[in-house]
């Protein structure tokens, strides 16, 4: 599968976006697309607040029902370029 450079930023800055929200630093926890969110320290809460950011930095909606089937960073990335593919 080839990532284009839009995606590549997109994980780049969620990934960042999760690290400073665990608020550990980038030595003690480096997400990877296929880091688990749970895993990483997100819970439901800091998650809909990660969510919430992105929504806001992307200006873009992201629904309830779309949460469900997030397992992994690249998951929540995919979700965000999938969503971003849909602006006019």
């Amino acid at each position: 599968m080839t990532v284009s450079a839009q995606d590549s930023e997109i994980l780049e800055i969620i990934t960042q976006e999760i690290i400073d929200f665990v608020k550990k630093e980038a030595d003690e926890v480096t997400p990877t697309a296929e880091s688990n969110l749970a895993d990483i320290g997100l819970d439901s809460l800091k998650f809909m607040s990660i969510v919430f950011k992105i929504e806001a930095h992307y200006e873009i909606e992201l629904q309830e029902e779309d949460a469900d089937d997030l397992r992994t960073v690249g998951d929540l990335a995919n979700l965000v370029a999938g969503r971003m593919g849909e602006l006019p």
